[in-house]
């Protein structure tokens, strides 16, 4: 069998860890949800009319741009918030329907992030990445077509995550600071990174703890593009970047980040354990 015709079965005959796919879709809309509760204290002064970005004049044209709305307007911004609410939920679902709610949720939050961008960190683009390709996603798909978009979008977003380790590899040895193993001190010595914890703490003061630590993040981030694509092993380098993920959410504050990360995971994992993970939660079905 030529490799072309490898290739067009492998993508046709059936969905790909089916159960993976399901908790990686569940696990990115169930973020926006969580986004929004973390923001919504905050969401007047994001996009309200009284919000605290300054808007730049635009043509107040739908057609001209469309995930600039907010921009053009901030009074639309109480019916995209709540659109965006209304497609993650429903975005949730497993259904043959669900790319429609789901294309809802991916361009609202789109018109949400560039309305507010200063508030905002990689962490939304990177599930806003991930829901473009998990809107297309129906795992119980029996139909050739279905069947073959579902498993590209599978590996559309493994090839983004570890494009997004990869670039961001690069762009730290660019500089000065990754290299020279200073990054880490530097980063948990800025107040809007830091933690009380910290403060006098012989950890955040020792040269050897903190190359240590940047030393490892560089490493892993080099790894990983590397490492997720080899079965043997892969779950003990997930947990690590797990346990990586969760330092940087508790002691640098970036959960959205974090959690944009460690959910991200899911199309990684072994389809047998995330059958288990969904059937514990009784999340198969949803």
């Amino acid at each position: 069998m030529k490799i072309t015709e490898k290739i067009t079965h492998h993508l046709t005959a059936r969905v790909i860890t089916p159960h993976s796919l399901r908790l990686l879709s569940l696990l990115v809309y169930a973020w926006f949800l969580i986004n929004v509760m973390m923001v919504w204290n905050v969401k007047d002064l994001l996009w309200g009319v009284d919000n605290v970005f300054y808007r730049q004049g635009h043509a107040d044209s739908f057609i001209e741009n469309f995930f600039y709305q907010l921009i053009y307007d901030a009074t639309r911004f109480k019916i995209i918030f709540y659109a965006h609410i209304a497609g993650a939920i429903l975005g949730l679902t497993n259904k043959s329907w669900s790319f429609i709610p789901r294309i809802i949720a991916w361009s609202t939050g789109w018109m949400l992030f560039y309305a507010a961008t200063e508030a905002f960190n990689s962490g939304m683009m990177i599930i806003l990445s991930l829901a473009f390709y998990c809107s297309i996603v129906y795992t119980n798909a029996k139909g050739v077509f279905r069947i073959t978009l579902t498993n590209l979008a599978r590996y559309a977003c493994m090839i983004q995550i570890c494009l997004v380790y990869l670039v961001a590899t690069v762009y730290k040895l660019s500089g000065k600071q990754w290299p020279s193993g200073d990054a880490m001190y530097y980063t948990l010595h800025i107040d809007h990174f830091s933690s009380p914890m910290w403060i006098g703490s012989w950890v955040i003061q020792s040269a050897v703890v903190m190359k240590t630590l940047t030393y490892f993040a560089l490493i892993y981030q080099l790894l990983f593009p590397v490492m997720v694509w080899i079965k043997k092993g892969r779950h003990v380098f997930l947990i690590i970047g797990v346990v990586f993920h969760l330092f940087i959410g508790i002691f640098l504050h970036l959960w959205d980040f974090a959690l944009s990360m460690i959910f991200a995971y899911a199309v990684f994992v072994e389809d047998g354990l995330a059958r288990r993970v969904l059937a514990a939660f009784r999340l198969r079905g949803l």
